[in-house]
């Protein structure tokens, strides 16, 4: 039972009997069934002095309830009780100094057991309404026979006083089984709001632990970028507080984002803090699918920038260092032998007829020593490129049909079995690029292929070896494909091969594919490969069809 009940059911008596006394007052008390007015004056008086005497007790019982609720429960179910059944002994007065039979205001039975049911619950409403009936009937019988003198018209007989005691008395039943029903049901819908609520409460309590303790920041914004949502890791990020946050725009907070926001991710630096920051803004619909507002969650990439930069420092410092080795250890091999064949002209113990040999492999070694220069330089200070409208099959076909010549050439030292098979270059592919660059590229690959089958060739069913070439133009890009079935790259070698002075063949610099990287990401291209060994190797160049289409590709090797 609420404490706040029983002072509803205080005040409410009141309210009624000074209601009722102020009417029969207002009508100058003017009533035939008012057998005795002084006494309901009377009657009047002692319900306000019995008022302050229940507000006494009620104010004691507060005190108690506020410190030990568990305590005062049963005090405050007893005081709740002896005022219900108090009540009807006041009513029933009442009615008797009213007439009896012919009192108005036996409804106030009715009035007390509803209150009894409210106050007490579904438990005590049928006693109160039969302790109720069973008085009520009590007194008329007394006020029929007389003994309570309390006059009544004689034209009423036992008749009426019995069809008046059980109508009453039926109302009083039927009212109470009524209001119990009804209670039963709201106890249950109260039962049902409460678990709800307790589920809403502990649902809602789970969600803001988990907005509140995530380790990314998030917001929530309306349509137009005010927000309303800002969690603790976004107060740690940014630094402004929550009630600072909310109610300003987003782009207060982030001066890097604009009005109206839109869906996508957005990184840039805040200018409150020099953090780097990356948000990433979802439409929030509702289940119409008009849109509602966006939800937005970021992160600090400050330190992660800050690390990536410091790895990217140190695997440029790696690969200084790797390059450097490589580039001592490819000059060192033609130093020495252009050493040695330098000491045995000047000690004279070559025979003259050998001379001439030794010389030849003298002026080799300077042209190799040389070679690996200019290649160097190329790679590491590059010609910007020259960007024109160049035609890539033409380049294409003029590439193949020097290497075809070079393979009849007898004097070559060329696989006759060799076959180049082209695929798409009938049609002129127009491009923006750098004509002698991509001559370049596509005659170190070419060479490459062609290189492919030096080893202990892997020959397909026809026994030829074949070198297939394709292009094909679609969405404004190009695909150009060197294809060979020759004896393929170990998956070991395979994620190194586009490294400067990484070469698996004999005299090789080591420089070319890497030459051929630098020149596809100038086109702002990538490149490509697929190899299994004794299958062959598939090279695939993606280049834009203009120099501004579609920004700069993700490079694979």
């Amino acid at each position: 039972m609420e404490i706040t009940k029983l002072r509803s059911l205080i005040l409410l008596r009141v309210f009624i009997t000074y209601l009722l006394l102020a009417s029969f007052f207002l009508f100058d008390q003017r009533f035939v069934i008012f057998t005795y007015p002084v006494l309901l004056s009377y009657l009047a008086a002692f319900i306000f002095f019995l008022t302050i005497i229940y507000l006494i007790i009620y104010k004691f019982l507060q005190k108690s309830y506020d410190k030990t609720p568990e305590d005062t429960m049963r005090p405050l179910y007893l005081f709740t009780y002896f005022q219900i059944t108090f009540d009807i002994i006041l009513i029933i007065t009442l009615i008797m100094i009213t007439g009896g039979i012919d009192s108005w205001f036996s409804f106030l039975l009715l009035v007390n057991v509803i209150s009894a049911g409210i106050t007490l619950g579904r438990r005590t409403i049928l006693i109160i309404a039969g302790v109720s009936g069973v008085l009520y009937g009590v007194v008329l019988e007394l006020q029929f026979y007389q003994i309570l003198r309390v006059p009544y018209l004689r034209s009423l007989g036992p008749k009426d006083f019995f069809y008046n005691i059980f109508a009453n008395i039926t109302a009083l039943l039927l009212v109470a089984y009524l209001s119990r029903y009804l209670l039963i049901d709201l106890e249950q819908t109260s039962r049902s709001l409460v678990k709800k609520e307790r589920d809403f409460s502990d649902l809602f309590a789970f969600h803001r632990e988990v907005i509140e303790n995530i380790p990314s920041g998030l917001l929530y914004t309306d349509t137009e970028g005010k927000v309303m949502l800002f969690n603790r890791p976004a107060e740690q990020i940014t630094g402004i507080s929550r009630e600072t946050a909310v109610g300003m725009t987003i782009s207060d907070i982030f001066d890097f984002i604009g009005l109206p926001p839109s869906q996508g991710i957005y990184k840039g630096t805040m200018a409150a803090n020099n953090k780097i920051i990356e948000l990433r803004f979802s439409l929030h619909t509702d289940n119409s699918g008009q849109m509602m507002g966006f939800v937005i969650t970021f992160e600090d990439l400050t330190k992660i920038t800050e690390l990536e930069r410091e790895m990217k420092e140190k695997e440029n410092l790696a690969a200084i260092g790797e390059l450097s080795a490589n580039i001592a250890h490819e000059i060192r091999n033609p130093l020495a032998a252009l050493r040695a064949s330098i000491e045995m002209l000047r000690e004279g113990s070559v025979p003259a007829d050998k001379t001439a040999r030794v010389m030849e492999i003298a002026l080799y070694e300077m042209d190799r020593l040389n070679k690996i220069i200019t290649d160097f330089l190329v790679y590491s200070n590059p010609r910007p490129p020259q960007f024109t409208e160049v035609c890539v099959t033409a380049m294409l076909r003029e590439t193949i049909e020097m290497l075809r010549n070079s393979l009849a050439d007898p004097s070559a030292q060329s696989d006759s079995r060799l076959q180049i098979i082209t695929e798409g270059l009938d049609e002129d592919v127009i491009i923006t690029g750098d004509g002698d660059k991509l001559k370049q590229v596509f005659w170190n690959m070419c060479l490459n292929a062609m290189q492919s089958f030096r080893c202990p060739a892997k020959e397909d069913n026809a026994g030829q070896s074949r070198v297939v070439v394709a292009a094909k133009s679609a969405k404004g890009y190009v695909t150009i494909t060197f294809q060979d079935n020759g004896v393929g790259i170990r998956p070991d070698t395979l994620k190194k091969i586009f490294y400067p002075f990484f070469t698996t063949k004999k005299g090789g610099s080591g420089l070319g594919l890497a030459i051929v990287y630098r020149i596809i990401q100038e086109h702002m291209g990538k490149i490509n490969v697929r190899s299994a060994e004794g299958v062959g190797t598939t090279f695939n160049i993606i280049l834009p069809a203009t120099h501004e289409a579609g920004g700069h590709l993700d490079d694979h090797g």
